[in-house]
This record gives C-alpha cells, structure tokens and sequence, in this order.
C-alpha cells in the first residue's frame, strides 16, 4: 500500500507543497468525483424532437444527472509544471487511472484535497479536483443526488397529475357516449348502433 507522502520538489513553491501532506491523509486512495447522464441518448432525442416543432413527443429541457464519486489506489506521485508554467502533481502517472490535479498556491495552501464546495463545483465543471477525505465526499456527493431525486421526484409526482386528468376525460368521454348510447336505444331500440352509418345533422336553409 503506497501513502500519500508528498516531498517538496518544486523550488517556486518551496516551504508550501508540504502543506498537501498534511491536507492528503497517509493512506492509499484518493477520490474524484463526474456527473453521468443516466440516459445516455436524451440528448440525441432531444435535438431530434426540437428539430421538428409539430412533434407530439414531450421531452424535457434536460436528463436526469448523477453523480458519481471514484476511488483510486496511489501508486506513485510525480511533480511537473503545465503549459502555462503552474505547478501541478500527477497521481498514477502512465497509468489508466492517471490523475493530474493543479497545485494552486495560497496561503497555508489549505484546500488541496478538501471536500469543500467550490471544488465540488469545479470538478462537476470538468476541472481536475481530487478529494482526500472519502466519507465528506460521498455525503457531500449524495447530497447533489438527492437534490436531483427531489426534482425528478416533484416532476414525476407532477405527471401523475397530468395523467390522473387525462384518464379522467378518458373516463368522462367514454360515460357521454354510454349515455348517448342510452338515449338513443330508449326511442328507437332496434337502432343498429354498430352499422357503417354515422349520425349527421341536417341544416335546412330556408329562403
């Protein structure tokens, strides 16, 4: 089992990289976190649907999300700088998990690897952002969840209504057309209903 034991390796930061040490636990994971569209062809139907405005298909303005929070095993750290001359440490380099996280210089350098907000927000961005503590990073990431359950769920709860007075008007037309049925057989009883023939109205215009 490797630990997460970073040296200090980068002069321009000397005296601060230490500080990820301290932010990373000892231990043998790190964690990131994606949104993953759960219908991965909504998009797909979506453009086709808006393409054609006499659609009769319903779709919303999106699809559900859910986030999804990875562990990785670290094997190995490596310092570098990217092209814009930021320091940056690599997790697992030349493997498939590799993970290349910037190394953002402020103060005590406190927020490297902490389950904070904003870097929630930027890793749900698509930036690089890797998490030391699991457990703040599940709760943290079922928290999103559950508010995105909540907004399928008041949705859902919303369509059942809609549905409940469709059937309804299904229920209502289909009593109109029993009782008009009714009446019809109550005069003329030997009426074929069933026939080809179709009631119509007559209008007589008179000069």
């Amino acid at each position: 089992m490797a630990n997460i034991e970073i040296e200090n390796r980068l002069d321009p930061i000397r005296g601060q990289v230490m500080n990820i040490s301290r932010t990373l636990p000892t231990g043998a994971q790190y964690f990131t976190i994606g949104a993953n569209d759960v219908d991965k062809k909504f998009a797909e139907r979506k453009q086709q649907i808006d393409a054609n405005p006499t659609s009769p298909d319903i779709i919303t303005n999106r699809g559900p999300r859910v986030i999804v929070m990875r562990g990785h095993s670290v094997v190995s750290q490596d310092f570098a700088q990217d092209l814009d001359g930021n320091s940056v440490v690599i997790f697992n380099k030349g493997m498939e998990d590799e993970t290349k996280a910037s190394i953002i210089v402020s103060g005590s350098q406190s927020s490297f690897g902490q389950t904070t907000d904003d870097a929630m927000k930027d890793a749900l961005r698509g930036e690089t952002r890797i998490f030391a503590d699991g457990i703040k990073t599940a709760t943290k990431a079922n928290q999103l969840n559950q508010n995105e359950l909540a907004r399928w769920e008041a949705m859902k709860k919303q369509c059942e209504s809609y549905c409940d007075t469709l059937r309804s008007a299904i229920a209502s037309n289909k009593k109109k057309a029993e009782d008009y049925r009714e009446a019809i057989l109550k005069y003329k009883p030997d009426l074929d209903l069933t026939g080809a023939s179709e009631p119509s109205v007559t209008v007589v215009v008179e000069d």
